[in-house]
């Protein structure tokens, strides 16, 4: 069955299934393609007559196999800035919005993943749930103002600003309320949402921070240096196809200290004038309620495949080393980590999820709770069904959504997963109709949820090992 939702710029058909309309392919921006390529994001033209939403719109380009592309029943193309949108009914009842940024390191993901079907949210918190795509990779984040000149950078973070200025405009034709937006992201998402923040950006009223790795938003002489392997692959003559992007994107040696990643928020001057963890230290962003955590073992997915011939004592030492900065003695910190963890993989992945994860998030945070503003902080422990992996990277994404059976490999989709599930969406949902969902975090061991097989407040979680990692932040440094 087809609905229709009457926007500003023109009459859209959606369709129905099991209580819930969807709108999917929706243009909220002009095309990036040609004259485009490269350059801040348009707005979106009106249209005449009904236009058809009952189809995905093209993935941002990224590295994955036409097969699996197929199999999705997906098509890429740099014709990607659109948004799906979920809802009970498109009607005029100003219901809470959750718009989610997905992750992928800024060079994969798309807002039509399996894992992001907002239907049963939709339909169990009587919200709006929107996903969107973005531009990814070098055409979303290469720093080249020289080559590509003003307003070239940060160009993800540009589309994600004008998607949310449509949501503003536009999503109260689908039964959303402009005044009650929660901007989500999960990983690169997170990070996103944090940096827009950090920036004043103005077009959401609450923020939810899933994993989100803050130490990623590069110095201006780091995204130059990616920009500098990028055009020595691609050259500076002409335009190169996505194919040639793709293949010089995917040769970029993003440097040894892990998790680093070439293409992320950076330093432009203009999008981002400060580092997010120094402005939140230094002055107020918006104050709007922000709920943020992570999982406990963010990183053991990326170690998974790492043979223990290679996990020895000498290997942990180097990690904790390079993760440390030069001139820090690791070794009580290495004794803190080994009282905590049963083995030298584990401690080598707690150290990363620390260093890249928790602690830059519970910085960020704990300066917008010590402006007064409300924040509520977890912690993900559910583990997965493969004991490898633990908390890991990602679980939280099926338990948000409660699209269990699209991953199971990372929560499991038993009886059990699904009761956690429920807890967690309805306490995710509590915070987006704009309640208080477990008690506030007012600092450095304040209440913490632990959200697992045994959830509860825990203060004073983890605050020694996160406290190492202090010097490591613009915001303290």
């Amino acid at each position: 069955m087809t609905a229709l939702a009457h926007t500003a710029l023109g009459t859209l058909r959606g369709d129905t299934s099991d209580d819930v309309v969807v709108f999917r392919g929706v243009p909220y921006a002009a095309p990036p393609i040609g004259e485009r390529r490269w350059r801040p994001t348009q707005p979106t033209q009106s249209w005449a007559g009904i236009r058809d939403a009952t189809v995905f719109g093209p993935i941002p380009p990224q590295a994955i196999s036409p097969e699996r592309l197929a199999k999705r029943g997906l098509t890429m193309s740099e014709d990607c800035l659109t948004l799906n949108i979920w809802t009970p009914a498109a009607d005029d009842a100003r219901r809470p919005v959750l718009v989610f940024l997905h992750g992928g390191g800024q060079t994969q993901g798309h807002g039509s993943a399996p894992l992001l079907d907002g239907s049963q949210l939709a339909r169990r918190g009587d919200i709006v749930v929107v996903t969107m795509n973005f531009r990814l990779g070098a055409l979303g984040c290469l720093y080249a103002p020289d080559w590509h000149g003003a307003g070239s950078t940060n160009l993800t973070l540009r589309d994600q600003k004008c998607a949310l200025q449509w949501i503003r405009e536009n999503i109260g034709a689908f039964g959303g309320d402009p005044d009650a937006v929660t901007a989500a992201g999960q990983s690169s998402g997170a990070i996103a949402v944090a940096t827009l923040m950090a920036s004043g950006c103005d077009l959401f009223d609450r923020a939810i921070l899933q994993s989100g790795g803050l130490e990623r938003v590069r110095s201006t002489a780091a995204a130059s240096a990616v920009a500098e392997q990028f055009t020595g692959a691609v050259g500076r003559a002409g335009e190169p196809s996505v194919e040639q992007i793709l293949a010089a994107q995917g040769g970029i040696d993003p440097g040894f200290v892990p998790p680093q990643g070439p293409f992320h928020p950076c330093l432009d001057g203009d999008v981002i004038v400060e580092h997010p963890l120094v402005v939140a230290r230094t002055r107020a962003m918006p104050a709007i309620p922000v709920l943020a955590g992570s999982t406990r073992d963010e990183w053991r997915i990326f170690d998974a495949t790492l043979g223990d011939d290679v996990v020895t004592e000498r290997y942990v030492r180097q990690r904790a080393q390079a993760l440390a900065g030069q001139g820090h003695d690791v070794d009580a910190v290495l004794a803190a980590y080994h009282a905590d963890h049963n083995s030298l993989r584990d401690v080598a992945g707690a150290l990363v999820t620390d260093y890249h994860f928790t602690a830059p998030t519970e910085q960020f945070v704990r300066a917008h709770a010590e402006r007064g503003n409300a924040v509520f902080r977890y912690e993900l422990q559910w583990p997965s069904p493969r004991p490898e992996l633990g908390a890991c990277h990602d679980s939280c994404l099926p338990l948000v959504f409660g699209n269990l059976a699209a991953a199971p490999g990372l929560a499991g989709a038993d009886d059990a997963a699904r009761g956690m599930s429920e807890a967690i969406q309805q306490l995710w949902l509590e915070f987006i109709r704009g309640g208080e969902p477990w008690e506030r975090y007012d600092g450095v061991g304040g209440p913490t949820m632990i959200l697992g097989r045994e959830s509860g407040t825990a203060m004073g979680h983890r605050a020694a090992q996160l406290a190492f990692w202090e010097h490591r932040y613009p915001a303290y440094g």
